[in-house]
């Protein structure tokens, strides 16, 4: 499976680094390739029981159920927890059978580290490389997760954000007004540093949030400093998506092999959307909603 990184070259052989566009690509270099590849790892391989595996159907009898397909693993897993109760005092990798799986596995004694060659193999067969395919794809693109890289969000321009409604009321009496983060930040810091009527400015950088307030239910303290607002704002807005995307910022991007699939599915039109799927979707920034905001 290749490798190749995604990259947009410029005359200087790449983007700058304090640029979104290599946000971008460091993040489909660092993040999302590796996951990708251990998915393909991890889900290269399914197996299926032979017709007339006894340890289908002694696992059957026992109430453990694997679909028609199955990663190797998840056999493993379910054999070995049948087993947990036969292991031999003071060395729990040796495995002593009882008269029915010893009949099942053809062994009296196992070495637990060696249970796939000893026992599972046996009962199974390899499925075909066509099948295993699609179902490595299948679950690839099920199994994908990476956390949104949060500095895209708020270097993006194109990013909307909406403000908890305290907040947007007390600004702009009226709520639900969505902002990009610099006109956000910018509006958000105004109002902490100038607003005599909800804040008090004890000096350059120390201010405290006035008693009896909206906002003095909101915030879970009373002094903070000047450094603090943009941490502040992070804490009661939520990131509601971006209006352009990665292509408009990547448009030279080439992607590996491996989002061949995810490019052509009917979810993803195209590898683009998959990744603006993640960066929009795969992240915690919600807005706070208990009672106060602690820092």
């Amino acid at each position: 499976m290749s490798t190749e990184k995604c990259s947009a070259c410029d005359k200087t052989g790449g983007p700058a680094k304090e640029s979104l566009l290599h946000l971008y690509v460091e993040f489909i270099s660092t993040k999302l390739i590796p996951e990708l590849e251990a998915l393909a790892t991890k889900f290269a391989v399914w197996w299926s029981f032979k017709q007339d595996s006894t340890l289908k159907k002694f696992l059957g009898e026992q109430k453990y159920s694997l679909p028609q397909y199955f990663l190797p693993s998840d056999l493993k897993t379910v054999v070995e927890n049948v087993l947990s109760n036969m292991t031999q005092e003071g060395n729990s990798n040796m495995i002593e059978l009882d008269p029915e799986l010893q009949q099942i596995f053809d062994h009296w004694i196992i070495y637990l580290p060696n249970i796939v060659e000893d026992c599972l193999l046996p009962h199974i067969i390899e499925v075909s490389p066509e099948i295993s395919a699609q179902l490595k794809d299948e679950h690839m693109i099920k199994n994908c997760w990476v956390e949104t890289p949060y500095e895209i969000l708020f270097k993006d321009p194109t990013s909307v954000f909406w403000l908890h409604p305290i907040c947007d009321f007390l600004i702009n009496n009226s709520t639900g007004t969505v902002y990009s983060w610099p006109q956000l930040l910018n509006i958000f810091t105004d109002f902490c540093t100038n607003n005599k009527k909800f804040f008090t400015r004890h000096s350059d950088s120390i201010i405290s949030v006035n008693e009896n307030t909206p906002l003095t239910s909101l915030f879970g303290f009373q002094y903070f400093h000047t450094s603090q607002i943009e941490n502040i704002l992070k804490y009661i807005t939520k990131f509601l998506g971006r209006r352009k995307g990665i292509f408009k910022s990547c448009s030279a991007l080439k992607y590996s092999y491996m989002f061949h699939t995810i490019a052509s599915t009917s979810k993803y039109n195209n590898v683009f959307t998959f990744i603006d799927d993640i960066i929009n979707n795969n992240n915690a920034y919600l807005p706070y909603t208990g009672r106060y905001l602690y820092l």
